[in-house]
Formats: C-alpha cells, structure tokens, sequence
C-alpha cells in the first residue's frame, strides 16, 4: 500500500488515471476529497453507496450485478467508511464486506474526515487497509501555498489587495478550503480595495453577526430563537455557505473552549468564551457533527435544506 497527499494525487489523476484504483481516502480537508469523489464521477460509471443508509450493504452488493445489463462495469464510491465499525456488528457481514473489498479490481472508500490511529488498528479497518493500494490523505495545505492559492484567486478577479491582507484573511477564516472559498467569494464581491481594515468589518459585519447569532441558539439550545433568524438569514444566505459558516465558528468555539489560541479578534474570543460558559466539550462536539449531518443531507438530496438547517436544534441529544 502506497501513501499519497491528496493535492499531489489530484495533479497525478489529471495526468494519468492512476493504475491501482483500490482507493482509500480520508483527512481533514473534506473539500479536496470532494475533488476526488468528483474526478472519479466523472470518469466512471460510478455508484455511490453511503454507509449511513439503512440498505447500506444491500446497495453495496447490487454494485456486483450493476453491470451485467448495462455491459459497464460499475465503480463504487463508499462515503462514509469512518461509521463502518457501528453500522456492521456481525461477524458474517464484516466478513462480507471484505470478501466484498478483495474481490473488487477498483473502488474508492471515503471518509469525511481523518481515520485516527486507534480506528485504524481496529481489526476490521486492519483488513480494510490489506486490501486497499492506494492510501490518499486529505491533508490541510500549509499557510505558504494558500497564500499562493489566494493570491492568483485575488488576482484573476483583478482585486487589489496586498500580501499582508492575505495573510490576515488566511489568520481570520483558517486553512479550511471550502471556508477560505466562501469568504474569499464575498470578499471579492466587495466592490472597493481590500485592506485588512476593510477585510475584518466584512468577514465580522452584520451578515456574520447574524450568523453568529444563529450559534449562539445553537450552542444555548434555543429553538424558537434560532428557527426565527434562520428565516431571515436564509433570505440572503445560500444553505450549503451558511452551513460552511456554521462548522467554521462550531469548530471556533470549540478550539477557544479548549484553550487552543486561535487567531480571532478579541471581541470574538471573549463572546465564544462567555456563550460557551458551563457548556460540556462533549455538547459542543455532538452540535458540530449534528451540523456535518446537515450538510450530509442537503448534499444527497435526503432533505431540503431548510429542513434540515431547522432539524439542527430538534435533535433529541441536545
């Protein structure tokens, strides 16, 4: 099994298509995994199988057949291998989903986010990982290559904006890439020079401010409040940026709660500091993935996105 950067893997697929297509990919940075899973639907037929689905595995084993018909052979796309220990207990099925694995000349297995060591030494990801070739990790880019990222953004835009600008938007936002999108996308909208001045009341204004009040419901559990500003705030908010926006500050609070020292204006650290007084870590993570779960169901078309941007506050663990 080989190990490779997902950013250099990317470059290598638009290449070549890489020989050994028994895939595994998993790591932070979930909007290079998006690349990915867009790059093989695009040159597959592919078949995306989610594990959080009931009929998980009985969509995981008509990907066999899927081609007998047809006379294409069909390329699956697990998303979601990170639940894989919790959604199949019973020994016959592990042994399944193997024999499954070994038997299959190419897949791709994704998870959304980094597999730790202690998930990875369990005995049935051992197995999974003795069938894979390929080992892609969706590692954050350093500072120094999203400075570059951003520069020739800014630049193709034709946005005048200094080096130092950059470097504060990449300290304010965080080196998420779909974040650094959203906000960048706003920022070039903005019609004057950006400076760091005017880069900090954007990314703080009102609009983030309403966001920001949309946490505070969130982490405070205040349902009434929250589905009242979501109303207004899904007016002039596109659902999938307003989430970006909610896993970015979840994930704030969340450092600052921690005391992880974040780059964050002063006033901010204290508001995170004060609404998340009394409030468990283990609260503030169950939010964070109810949110992921949101976005989960927008993207695969399960729910509308108000719905389920509304469901974030009912969930029965709050």
């Amino acid at each position: 099994m080989s190990e490779i950067k997902a950013s250099e893997f990317i470059k290598l697929c638009k290449k070549k298509l890489p020989e050994k297509r028994k895939i595994l990919i998993h790591g932070e940075e979930y909007y290079l995994t998006e690349q990915i899973i867009k790059f093989f639907s695009e040159t597959f037929d592919c078949e995306k199988i989610y594990v959080e689905d009931e009929n998980f595995l009985n969509r995981l084993f008509e990907t066999e057949s899927g081609g007998l018909f047809s006379g294409k052979t069909t390329f699956p796309i697990v998303i979601g291998i990170e639940h894989i220990g919790g959604k199949i207990r019973k020994k016959q099925d592990k042994e399944k989903f193997i024999n499954f694995l070994n038997s299959k000349k190419e897949y791709l297995l994704v998870a959304k986010t980094k597999l730790e060591n202690k998930t990875l030494k369990t005995e049935l990801f051992k197995k999974i990982l003795s069938s894979i070739e390929i080992m892609v990790n969706s590692t954050p880019f350093d500072k120094k290559s999203l400075f570059s990222i951003l520069k020739k953004k800014f630049k193709t835009a034709g946005k005048e904006i200094d080096d130092e600008t950059i470097l504060f938007i990449i300290d304010s936002v965080g080196r998420n890439l779909q974040n650094l999108k959203v906000e960048t996308d706003k920022l070039i909208c903005y019609p004057g020079k950006l400076t760091k001045e005017t880069v900090s009341e954007l990314l703080f204004a009102t609009k983030s401010g309403n966001v920001f009040s949309l946490i505070k419901e969130i982490v405070k559990n205040r349902k009434k409040e929250y589905v009242k500003n979501l109303t207004l705030v899904l007016q002039e908010s596109e659902p999938l940026s307003l989430i970006a926006l909610l896993q970015t500050q979840m994930r704030q609070i969340i450092e600052v709660k921690l005391g992880k020292p974040v780059k964050l204006p002063s006033f901010v650290i204290k508001e995170y500091t004060q609404l998340t007084r009394g409030i468990p870590l283990k609260s503030l993570y169950k939010k964070l993935s109810t949110i992921h779960e949101a976005e989960f169901s927008i993207k695969t078309g399960i729910k509308k996105p108000e719905e389920a941007l509304k469901e974030i506050v009912f969930k029965e663990d709050f």
